[in-house]
């Protein structure tokens, strides 16, 4: 989806080229309730900062690829996961029965062997299987959506809804991109704009994205009906 290039005229402009850009990029999620970032990599520096965003109450939204080719953006991944334990119930009917027939089968040794080492085995399972057990399982900690490679993502973006911010640019989120390369970023103020550039992601994405604005509607809605 095209921005009009005439609203580009009625908003607000801030441009910066050269290297060492981070700072004029991320230094705007800081303080803010909700951040979109768009970057087909990114670094672990930039991955620890929008957890420690979304750990802090900010409700990030991350659109990133599943390309392995930059070892900075592999390294980045994981660190946009936690592991968690979860505790699963187990089935007592299941337990019971693995014990039992494990007593059985143990007795049955003395009748035949090979009816009892199955039996015994049998019980075995039965019971571990019956038993509660505690489960690994990642989740990620931020909005998170990474699309293939092959979908050629190469737009760079940041979207800050409540102030009405868009950030354009040819920088990657990477280390290099952000520090040691020369690149331009550029940031447009103004709601139609912000709605432009949501409306793109959600094509991109092909899902629903909430702003503040929409949800304050949305509630001032709800309260007069």
């Amino acid at each position: 989806m095209l921005i009009n290039p005439v609203l580009l005229l009625l908003v607000g402009m801030t441009l910066k080229c050269g290297r060492g850009l981070g700072d004029f990029i991320l230094g705007e999620l800081n303080g803010g309730s909700q951040a979109i970032v768009i970057t087909p990599w990114l670094s672990p520096e930039t991955a620890r900062l929008l957890t420690s965003l979304a750990k802090n109450g900010a409700k990030i939204t991350l659109v990133t690829t599943d390309d392995t080719e930059n070892q900075s953006h592999t390294r980045a991944l994981p660190i946009l996961y936690e592991t968690v334990e979860t505790r699963k119930p187990g089935n007592r009917a299941v337990a019971i029965t693995g014990a039992v027939l494990l007593l059985i089968s143990i007795g049955m040794l003395l009748i035949t062997a090979v009816v009892g080492v199955f039996g015994i085995l049998a019980g075995i399972v039965l019971l571990v299987l019956g038993l509660p057990r505690t489960v690994e399982t990642r989740r990620a900690l931020i909005d998170l959506v990474i699309l293939p490679k092959g979908t050629n993502l190469h737009a760079k973006m940041v979207i800050i809804p409540e102030r009405s911010l868009v950030g354009v640019g040819s920088a990657n989120m990477t280390s290099s991109g952000l520090h040691n390369n020369i690149e331009c970023w550029a940031w447009l103020s103004g709601e139609d704009v912000v709605r432009s550039a949501v409306s793109f992601v959600e094509e991109l994405t092909g899902r629903v994205l909430s702003t503040p604005r929409e949800e304050r509607g949305a509630s001032r809605k709800h309260k007069q009906s």
